[in-house]
């Protein structure tokens, strides 16, 4: 994770000093991130299908190649705009197939009871990377470049392969698909979906944090030069407090043992995020950013892994894969398409207008969609959970 952050702060910059553009930082950031808006159903349904720590071992292992290739093209002082793009979007295209199926994965490693701790500790150690990957890309660029922040992520992944090998469970059976297509199971989701309420609210409101908050993240570099006069430290210092932030948030929610009560965390952290990337959006101190991007996180956070709570606990098994992918696909999938219009319009009207007009955005459906979460989620979560109560449970290994 830590190996991740560093590639990816590192890619942000690294476009931004060869452009000068923000549109052309959110171009990468698509290319990263867009894959999962096509993919993402697809890869659910897989993930429903096969063995997850297997897709799990193969995503990992194919995300080595695009980190290597573009440390040796940078430390050659070869690399271009187009080769950043590009390798971003194979990487994009293996995290779009292990995201969804990771999220999946958890519920296989702890017992029922223990899942809402599970996500959030799996949350707190995210965004304890994403501390510590931001402000160590910060650190090392100045001293030796993008290029081996691409290589030593490309060496991390070594240690995640091993600690999946580790892992032991029960064999994989498969799940009998009656001979029906991965369309007609990526149908099935869908159907699920949109036959409940409350879920159709929680994924609401996550895409319009996704549209009209999440893209604030493509214009850290601009902002970080532009509106704050700094370099790669002072943008390596925005994302650490972005992961400070969200690390607080992270474990808050680990500690909680119950669900019931989370469709009101998620409602106040949404309509905080849009506060905060309002108020965020005026400052010119690096102080008072950094001040204002700490609860930034920590209420972006709140809001999707609760957000994740809720849309596992509500989800039967058997789905559990494809409706997950719906939560990747509409995160990180419509975050980077919106991105690319903020970039364009960062360029042309300022960062600080761009970002005061996503946080109005993000304040008003919050309000929206926090209406429908509080009217239909608690009667959601009470169904699950005498579901849950009336199964057998049985023991992760």
């Amino acid at each position: 994770m830590v190996g991740m952050w560093l590639q990816l702060t590192a890619l942000s910059w690294l476009m931004y000093r060869l452009t000068g553009a923000a549109a052309a930082v959110a171009l990468m950031t698509f290319a990263w991130q867009g894959p999962g808006l096509l993919i993402g159903p697809i890869a659910g349904a897989f993930a429903d299908r096969h063995d997850r720590r297997k897709i799990l071992i193969a995503a990992q292992a194919g995300s080595v190649v695009p980190a290597l290739v573009l440390g040796v093209l940078t430390l050659l002082g070869v690399v271009v705009p187009w080769h950043v793009v590009s390798l971003a979007l194979v990487t994009g295209v293996v995290r779009s197939f292990e995201i969804p199926t990771r999220q999946a994965f958890i519920p296989e490693l702890v017992e029922r009871e223990d899942l809402a701790n599970a996500i959030g500790l799996n949350s707190a150690l995210f965004n304890g990377a994403r501390l510590i990957g931001p402000a160590l890309a910060g650190a090392m660029i100045p001293l030796v470049g993008e290029a081996w922040c691409f290589l030593l992520n490309g060496v991390s992944y070594t240690g995640i392969v091993i600690a999946l090998f580790a892992i032991r469970l029960p064999a994989h059976r498969g799940r009998p698909d009656g001979g029906r297509s991965l369309i007609a199971e990526i149908r099935e989701g869908l159907d699920y979906v949109r036959e409940q309420p409350a879920l159709m609210a929680l994924l609401a409101g996550l895409s319009v944090a996704a549209v009209a908050g999440m893209p604030y993240s493509v214009l850290l570099p601009s902002f970080a030069n532009r509106q704050l006069g700094g370099g790669p430290d002072t943008f390596g210092l925005l994302q650490a407090a972005v992961g400070l932030g969200a690390l607080v948030g992270a474990f808050g929610l680990a500690t909680r043992s119950k669900v019931r009560g989370l469709e009101r965390w998620v409602t106040r952290a949404g309509l905080s995020f849009g506060v905060l990337l309002v108020a965020f959006s005026a400052t010119r101190s690096l102080a008072t950013a950094l001040l204002l991007l700490v609860p930034l996180g920590l209420s972006f956070m709140i809001m999707l892994a609760t957000t994740n709570t809720l849309l596992q606990t509500l989800v039967p098994g058997r789905l559990r894969g494809r409706v997950m992918s719906l939560h990747t696909t509409l995160f990180l999938g419509l975050f980077p398409l919106s991105g690319l219009a903020w970039g364009a319009l960062a360029d042309r009207y300022g960062e600080a207008a761009v970002l005061a007009g996503g946080g109005v955005a993000v304040t008003f459906g919050s309000l929206f969609t926090g209406r429908a979460i509080l009217r239909h989620a608690p009667r959601a979560i009470e169904t699950a959970q005498l579901a849950l109560d009336a199964s057998p449970q049985p023991s992760a290994r």
